[in-house]
């Protein structure tokens, strides 16, 4: 580039007045600088580049080891909560099993609040009213049918949690389970001591539709069937006791004089001795009441119980038998 230019300055003082020597050296350098300007500016422009394509991959990089680290920081939270969730779950389970012991040995019942928790609770409740709308209720059943509706006007159904699979109300059994059953065994426990505690019945899912619907003064266990703890969970969200009424009242013999109204709200448990020691009715409810409710069985009161009403089949049977020869 210097040469062609220096030969068009040549050219030009050829065809007009000349050019002195310095004044073409002094357009030569001239030239030379502005050149090698230019390549500096390029050369400061390459190397911005690069230190801004260097600066993103540092960046990159740094946030790729930042997301790293959040992400195992995060894990390690995670963890840290569920430890701390599953330290809580124990401690609960504890102080829960100390007041179960205490209230069932003073006063033959024990109301829990806040039992699994809003969320818990909700699916619980989705997964009943899913096996309300599969028409699967059917009307509650006595010994006697006769009068049957003035005695009891609910609708149930029975499950374990796996058939239809309801696995929220299969956590809820599990938790009562724990419950009852660590209590049992717990040392120091009083009147539960005296039981031996085995098994229980399937979950007794009952639907109140309103409309009064009730269930008379009973005893869940008047014959010595086995059933020796009652426990109910109740599933009605924005229960108002003045207008939806629906409370169970308990007429107590542990405790002399005293009748104790329980109102059926959201995640509430009651647990209670199923035989004579607690009479009890549910109160006309004038809107939808739902309750799940597991019985626990001693063993030994059980087994005594089914030997004599196989014992009871036979003799009918033998005696049926002789009646028949005679004739």
């Amino acid at each position: 580039m210097t040469r062609k230019k220096k030969a068009k300055v040549k050219s030009e003082a050829s065809s007009s007045k000349p050019f002195e020597l310095d004044e073409i050296d002094r357009a030569c350098k001239e030239i030379e600088e502005e050149e090698t300007k230019n390549k500096r500016k390029n050369k400061e422009k390459i190397s911005e580049s690069n230190k801004d394509e260097l600066k993103e991959k540092l960046s990159m990089t740094v946030s790729k080891d930042k997301k790293q680290t959040v992400e195992k920081q995060t894990e390690k939270e995670f963890a840290g909560d569920k430890m701390k969730s599953d330290e809580k779950s124990q401690s609960w389970i504890a102080e829960t099993v100390s007041v179960v012991i205490e209230h069932l040995n003073k006063f033959g019942a024990c109301v829990i609040d806040d039992f699994l928790g809003e969320r818990k609770g909700v699916r619980i409740l989705d997964e009943v009213l899913d096996l309300r709308k599969r028409e699967i209720f059917q009307e509650g059943q006595l010994a006697s049918v006769k009068a049957e509706k003035s005695i009891r006007s609910d609708k149930i159904t029975w499950t374990d949690g796996a058939s239809p699979p309801t696995p929220n109300i299969k956590n809820l059994i599990n938790m009562i389970d724990t419950i009852v059953m660590t209590a049992n065994k717990a040392p120091n426990n009083g009147v539960l001591s005296n039981y031996n505690i085995g098994s229980r019945t399937k979950a007794m899912i009952a639907c109140y539709p309103g409309e009064g619907t009730h269930y008379v003064k009973h005893i869940d266990n008047p014959n010595k069937d086995g059933r020796c703890i009652t426990a109910i969970y109740y599933l009605n969200k924005n229960w108002e006791p003045e207008k939806d009424g629906g409370s169970l009242k308990i007429y107590s013999a542990c405790v002399e004089g005293v009748i104790a109204q329980v109102d059926p709200f959201f995640d509430r448990v009651i647990f209670f001795w199923s035989d004579r020691r607690n009479p009890h009715e549910v109160l006309p409810a004038y809107r939808e009441r739902y309750a799940i409710t597991v019985w626990y069985m001693d063993e030994k009161e059980k087994s005594d119980f089914e030997e004599k009403k196989r014992l009871k089949v036979a003799s009918t049977s033998s005696t049926s038998d002789t009646q028949r020869s005679a004739i």
